[in-house]
């Protein structure tokens, strides 16, 4: 299947040659000015790249634009200008909201070439990261930092051994996440996946919950329920908050571990019962060990396979892709005006420390649709207005050495750049380092631009 396909929307006749030039590099061109047509294309071939010449568009040629982008939510665009069109507040505003490059006339074709390489790229990055948006899970686990990569590949091996696996994490870091993952990979993919939570519930109703017996209050004997062990046979039981069960629970549930057996009490036969356990703990529960809090022999039985969920804060390439995944979970596709972020509201996302991390995000999002007037969230929509921390994000969370020199390099990359009018060599010079230097540091801090489309190459083909 060809997938160097490209969209060319409102091309003129007479600026053909860029599109000969792509078509000599095996990229398939569909090209036409006409709205329905374009997404007609779209769906029909379901592209994933775009590009919009604006040389010749009138003030109500922007607004056919924006209906662009509703068509396929995963597409990434690139634009085109003429010159003059530079001048258009309304063009450079679009632009910088919707577009994930753009390039003025005359057009290099190998310049082109590599952008539309890297946005193809990008689009697939995303129509990944939702394929599986239809099922309306929050519990999806999206992410492209190298710690989350490092997360998705410790799934992957903990998935194929059939034990009980330990995943630690502050709250709303996505604990519960990574335990429907691991079920998800794993063998008993098609069996039930059943929570679990050990916290805030009495002992005993925790004791009926998940063994299927209770003690009547009344003549103190047992009477049988079924309990979740029970209801997930051959699947996976996610104990949330594990570190709250009482001793008894505790001891009760290293006996289903060790002999995958349930008595429901009153001198009833055991049932051979075969399920697989996950569990969840804020912090690593050896301290609790130590303090004779928590099991030691329990312990030992969970830790074997043991998962750490990092905090946000220290997935700061994620928060972008998360929240642009939210917002096309929430929007649902259709009908909704909301259609992405401001790009000071995108800032203020990774400036904030996110104490509530995951969880947080997700319910600043569904706020911020809801308060949102426009088509793009707004820092203030998203009630982090205020946030704007230099060196510490939260009273009780100084930023790191290393985050203050990514931050304060990132501060200084930028501000080179626009003093010299985004000239690279003038802005290297200045900075006192390398052009390829200031390549990698632009890519390396996303500072977007289309020379760094070209370093990307250059250093690939290094």
């Amino acid at each position: 299947m060809d997938m160097r396909k490209v969209l060319c929307f409102n091309f003129s006749v007479a600026r053909s040659e860029p599109l000969d030039a792509l078509r000599s590099l095996d990229w398939t061109i569909f090209s036409t000015g006409d709205l329905n047509e374009a997404k007609n294309l779209i769906d029909h071939h379901r592209l994933n790249v775009g590009m919009v010449f604006f040389g010749s568009l009138r003030e109500t040629g922007l607004s056919a634009i924006n209906d662009l982008f509703t068509a396929r939510r995963s597409m990434e665009w690139i634009a085109l200008l003429a010159p003059e069109a530079l001048n258009r507040p309304d063009v450079c505003e679009l632009i910088s909201r919707r577009f994930y490059d753009y390039h003025t006339l005359p057009l290099d074709p190998e310049r082109l070439q590599l952008t539309l390489g890297h946005a193809l790229g990008m689009a697939h990055m995303l129509e990944r990261s939702t394929a599986c948006s239809d099922h309306k899970h929050e519990e999806e686990m999206v992410g492209c930092s190298p710690a989350s990569l490092k997360l998705f590949r410790t799934i992957k091996k903990i998935a194929a051994i059939d034990a009980p696996v330990l995943i630690i994490g502050e709250s709303g870091a996505g604990k519960e996440s990574a335990a429907v993952s691991i079920h998800r990979a794993s063998a008993r993919c098609d069996k039930p996946f059943i929570k679990v939570s050990c916290n805030g519930l009495p002992p005993d109703v925790i004791q009926s919950e998940l063994f299927g017996y209770a003690k009547d209050r009344h003549n103190r004997t047992q009477r049988p329920t079924k309990g979740r062990l029970e209801a997930a046979a051959g699947g996976t039981v996610f104990l949330d908050d594990i570190g709250n069960l009482s001793g008894d629970l505790q001891a009760d549930l290293l006996n289903f571990i060790r002999e995958k057996t349930i008595r429901s009490g009153n001198g009833t036969p055991e049932t051979p019962i075969d399920v697989r356990i996950i569990a969840a703990a804020q912090t690593d529960l050896k301290p609790a060990v130590a303090d004779g809090g928590f099991g030691e022999d329990l312990y030992l039985q969970l830790k074997s396979l043991t998962v750490n969920i990092p905090p946000l804060r220290e997935r700061q390439d994620d928060i972008e892709l998360l929240a642009k995944h939210y917002l096309r979970l929430f929007a649902n596709g259709d009908g909704c005006p909301v259609q992405g972020f401001e790009p000071e509201a995108l800032k203020a996302m990774r400036r904030y420390d996110w104490p509530g991390n995951i969880r947080e995000l997700i319910s600043r999002i569904k706020r911020a649709m809801v308060m949102c007037e426009g088509s793009s969230i707004t820092s203030a929509d998203l009630g982090l207005n205020d946030c704007h921390p230099k060196f510490a994000n939260t009273l009780d969370h100084l930023m790191t050495l290393e985050e203050a020199k990514d931050q304060t390099e990132k501060e200084i990359i930028q501000l080179a750049l626009q003093v010299t009018e985004n000239n690279i060599s003038r802005a290297a010079r200045q900075l006192a380092v390398s052009r390829m230097t200031l390549y990698r540091l632009m890519y390396k801090h996303q500072i977007r631009s289309h020379w760094v489309e070209e370093s990307l190459g250059i250093a690939a083909r290094k």
